[in-house]
């Protein structure tokens, strides 16, 4: 089966010039025929003729690249750079780094939670830093280094609470992102220039979130019964952001928008891959309820992939606005990272009250 990219440069072309009419404007005649030439001599060209010639000999219109081929241009009519248009999709290496960190990150909290409490920790520590430093080199907010300061302390600390801290709770964790949102707060203000805060604060604190998000995976690995649910839930996660990633990789379009370059067969086809790996896992591992994990799994399964999927909008919204973004690789493995953050929360909760009978 071969697959072609549709011509979706629909929109975005600029207006060509209007054919001149084959017949003559309403009441109006041709012009009359010159009389015919003597005898030996060569007849003069119509007024007809002539127009036709001239405008043959005119130069055709310069069309702006990938108008008529059904690719997506970053070029305007005048051939300069506009950074409204769709982008193309990325190149092949480019979108490759994201299935490499799902299948790390993926294989690192499974097999992880089998090893020490303060390795583990250490090893999500390390996933903290990366999600913290790509998500901001993706976003480029005013103030940087306030959010990077606040969010890389809070999940050093997130961390330490979550090894140490008796019982196993989310308490000690939900106090700390209180008071790390008051630091965000109290650092935004203290800037000399207070352009851009609402935006700043805004993704300090999704960050302050995501880190939060990582330090459910420590707590969860220190119930009893909770972690063969939280296995389950995490191969649902990284089986729905895998598959979607994959099969963008076959079918870039049609894209789910079109200034995103993420398909929209992903998105689908992902969901439900993660859904039915959320099953299976329920059937093989003993702990959680199949029926239990397919439902659970399905949550987990679309919030992986939608935070995936945010994490490309943030970097469209950047290009759109003149602002610059990140290169595409760095694109590409932040999503990942954001997605198994967000779905944190959401993977403990499930596993601790819901999977386990």
């Amino acid at each position: 089966m071969s697959y072609s990219r549709p011509d979706e440069t629909w929109g975005h072309e600029p207006p060509e010039a209007a054919r001149p009419a084959e017949g003559p404007a309403w009441g109006e005649t041709y012009p009359e025929e010159p009389p015919a030439a003597a005898p030996g001599r060569k007849a003069a060209p119509s007024r007809k003729a002539q127009a036709r010639k001239a405008s043959s000999r005119r130069p055709s219109p310069r069309r702006a690249p990938g108008a008529d081929t059904g690719a997506y241009r970053a070029a305007g009519a005048d051939g300069r750079e506009d950074h409204t248009l769709p982008p193309p999709t990325p190149h092949l290496l480019h979108r490759l780094p994201a299935i490499a960190v799902v299948i790390v990150v993926a294989a690192g909290l499974v097999l992880g939670a089998q090893m020490e409490r303060p390795v583990y920790a250490a090893g999500i520590a390390v996933l903290q830093i990366a999600a913290v430093v790509l998500l901001t080199w993706v976003r480029r907010i005013e103030g940087a280094w306030i959010t990077i300061a606040v969010a890389s302390l809070l999940a050093v600390a997130a961390d330490w609470v979550a090894v140490t801290w008796t019982p196993v709770s989310l308490l000690p964790v939900t106090v700390l992102l209180a008071l790390a949102f008051g630091a965000a707060v109290a650092g935004q203000l203290a800037r000399r220039t207070h352009e851009g805060f609402t935006e700043s604060l805004g993704f300090t604190m999704l960050l302050c979130v995501a880190v939060c998000g990582y330090a459910c995976y420590i707590a969860l690995s220190r119930l009893g019964s909770a972690p063969p649910a939280m296995y389950s839930a995490v191969v649902a996660a990284g089986t729905a952001v895998l598959a979607a990633r994959a099969v963008d990789l076959v079918m870039p379009d049609p894209r789910i928008n079109r200034q995103v370059t993420r398909g929209a067969f992903g998105i689908v086809i992902g969901t439900m891959c993660g859904t039915a790996s959320a099953a299976y896992a329920g059937l093989v591992i003993e702990g959680p309820d199949p029926e239990h994990a397919a439902i659970g799994g399905l949550l987990v399964a679309l919030i992986a992939v939608l935070s995936d999927l945010a994490c490309g909008y943030m970097s469209a919204s950047r290009r759109i606005d003149g602002a610059g973004t990140a290169p595409n690789p760095v694109v590409s493995a932040a999503g990942p990272l954001l997605a198994f953050a967000v779905t944190g929360p959401v993977v403990y909760l499930l596993s601790a009250y819901y999977m386990i009978d």
